[in-house]
Parts: C-alpha cells; structure tokens; sequence
C-alpha cells in the first residue's frame, strides 16, 4: 500500500497533495499526522505582518552572516535577501520553518508517520491505520 511506504520512509514524495479533504483545519491534520508539517505553530493561520510584529520593508535589511547565506525564501517565492546576500527582516524561515516534522497524531483510521491507535476514527465504525 502507498501510504504505508510513505509512512516508513520507504517512498519519499517530493509533492504531496491531499485533495479529500473537507478544509484547510482537516488539511493541516492529515499533513500534521503524515509527518509532512514542517511549519512552526505559532505561524499557523498568522498573517506575515502579525509574526513579525512589523518586520521590515525591501530597504530594511539585517546581516546575517558573510553574504553566502542568498536564496533564503519566505514562502511566497520572493528573495529576501538583500544586495550584498543580507536576509531581509522579513523573511518567515526562521520564525516559521522547522528542520523535522512537526508530527500530530488526529485520526487513528488514516495514515500517520507514527501509530495514532489511542485518537479517534474520522470515519466512526473505521479500523485503525496501523
């Protein structure tokens, strides 16, 4: 079965679309459980102004290092970095992303990176995944 590879590692997917699901909430779950959420809690459902508490503008940059730290993204595909390879203040990576998963279990009846025997089924009446 797929989602058990994916689950073990066995496969790794490079783009990994949900389209059963019912909402973003329900999305955020299953990615959650998936061990596919690389993004901190605090940034969830935030604007990028109200993580940054007002961060910087395209002129306000802050050093980070010695220049060869160019490409960071912010997750909307614009560079943030300004001209001499200095990270904008309004970059979102180090607020926001985290270097493992951030795995939740939700739902003991759908696939999940760790076993979730102790939740609930979504779909009552279901077995467990694992």
């Amino acid at each position: 079965d797929y989602m058990k590879k994916v689950v073990k590692s066995e496969i790794v997917p490079i783009i990994f679309h949900m389209s059963w699901t019912k909402n973003k909430d329900n999305k955020l779950k299953f990615f959650q459980q998936m061990g596919q959420w690389y993004v901190k809690d605090v940034c969830i459902a935030q604007s990028k102004h109200d993580i940054l508490k007002g961060g910087g503008t395209d002129t306000d940059v802050a050093f980070i290092g010695d220049g060869t730290d160019g490409g960071d993204m912010d997750g909307s595909g614009d560079l943030v970095v300004g001209e001499n390879g200095e990270e904008r203040k309004d970059s979102l990576i180090e607020p926001c992303c985290l270097a493992e998963p951030n795995i939740v279990c939700h739902y003991r009846d759908k696939p999940s990176k760790i076993p979730c025997k102790d939740k609930d089924p979504i779909d009552k009446g279901r077995p467990s995944f694992w």
